[in-house]
């Protein structure tokens, strides 16, 4: 009797699960159904499906950890009567480690994220980023107040001046880029992990950036002779050094799969021409005479090249575990330097800011498949077509540039 029992129950929760299936979707979610599908039509358009193609699921839940930090070195170089060479003072600032934890929500690389500094390493901090296939927008802003400080002379390290949570540096930088084969290689491929690179392709890169930066130093401890603080007697009453850069620039992006997307290898990176720059520099003023003066003194800091070039780098790895699961690794670094001509005091002086992030991702993707939407919509319509460029050599296509 109970053998009969358990076939009924297996019989009715077949019957209940096929009729599931069956059943027609509501107007109100076809509704979302054709505004999905419109909007995958978009993001795949002008896209070479054997080499892109978008996850099975739309939305995606993420959970991401990290860590950042900001390592800035000036040099300053002297030559002095009666020496036989140039003298070299070098102050090592870095700031302290961050832990960011944090989520991201979206919608096909549509979403927003939030993540909190953990360790308050940062005074203040703010990023985000959009664009399309071929275009993209980053913009960052952060300050640290507790940088350490370690001082060098002639590249020897002097442990003895070590300056803790005294120096300030903030930097920001917005950066536009351009992928001039955007039908084949996907440039956030392993970072957003918006779509999935299922073939091996590449693409040089057109880079437009903003870059500021600026470093102040606090220090407290004053010198009796001077009334002057250790780092601006050092620095020769240097107090504070601010840059702001305009860059263009090319580069070069690789994505690499060895099993059709599962394993994403990403690495590029960018030479950038400082084209245009406006650099400024601070003096000390001893409190004695501060009262007769609104501020700290600011000069004009003139570059000793008309143009010079710095960059930016990025490597990243993802992994797709299932259709549902995923995680990713990226690490990506910005640089800003300047030179100058010999200033006011007989100095030249030489920045260089490495401006590095860290990031791990755990991610999830809800929704609907591809198939029930269309299974849904009856449509049949691929997301896009092949591009075979036959008159192309596929070096070309395949790793450098593709006509739309």
């Amino acid at each position: 009797m109970s053998k009969r029992l358990w076939i009924g129950v297996l019989l009715l929760l077949a019957c209940s699960m096929g009729a599931t299936e069956n059943k027609q979707p509501t107007k109100g979610l076809l509704f979302f159904y054709r505004s999905g599908n419109w909007v995958d039509h978009y993001l795949m358009r002008d896209v070479d499906t054997a080499y892109i193609r978008l996850p099975e699921h739309s939305w995606r839940a993420a959970f991401t950890s990290g860590t950042s930090g900001v390592n800035y070195t000036i040099h300053s170089t002297s030559t002095i009567d009666g020496l036989p060479g140039p003298i070299t003072l070098s102050l090592y600032n870095r700031t302290p480690l961050s832990v960011d934890l944090g989520f991201n929500v979206g919608y096909r690389g549509f979403g927003f994220g939030y993540s909190w500094d953990v360790l308050n390493a940062y005074a203040r901090r703010i990023s985000f980023s959009f664009g399309s296939k071929f275009l993209g927008l980053d913009f960052s802003h952060q300050t640290s107040t507790n940088a350490r400080t370690d001082v060098g002379l002639n590249g020897t390290l002097l442990p003895s001046f070590s300056n803790d949570n005294k120096t300030s540096i903030t930097n920001t930088k917005l950066d536009v880029w351009y992928a001039l084969n955007a039908a084949h290689y996907s440039h956030n491929a392993a970072v957003k992990q918006s779509f999935i690179q299922c073939k091996t392709a590449g693409s040089l890169l057109l880079h437009l950036s903003y870059l500021a930066s600026q470093i102040a130093f606090g220090d407290t401890v004053l010198i009796k002779e001077t009334e002057m603080p250790t780092l601006q007697a050092l620095m020769s009453g240097v107090s504070s050094m601010t840059t702001r850069q305009v860059a263009v620039g090319i580069g070069y992006g690789i994505n690499y799969t060895p099993n059709h997307g599962k394993v994403l290898l990403h690495a590029s990176a960018s030479a950038m021409l400082v084209c245009y720059s406006v650099n400024h520099i601070g003096y000390y003023i001893p409190d004695s005479t501060r009262a007769d003066y609104p501020g700290e003194p600011i000069y004009v800091l003139r570059s000793a090249k008309p143009v010079h070039v710095t960059g930016n780098v990025r490597a990243a790895v993802s992994w797709e575990i299932n259709r549902w699961v995923h995680l990713s690794a990226w690490a990506i670094g910005d640089n800003i330097r300047f030179r100058s001509e010999k200033t006011a005091t007989n100095n030249e002086l030489y920045l260089s800011d490495w401006n590095w992030k860290v990031q791990l991702t755990v991610g999830v993707r809800l929704g609907a498949g591809r198939d029930r939407v269309q299974q849904a919509l009856n449509d049949t319509k691929p997301l896009s077509g092949h591009h075979p460029h036959d008159h192309l050599p596929l070096w070309l296509t395949d790793f450098f540039w593709s006509p739309k």
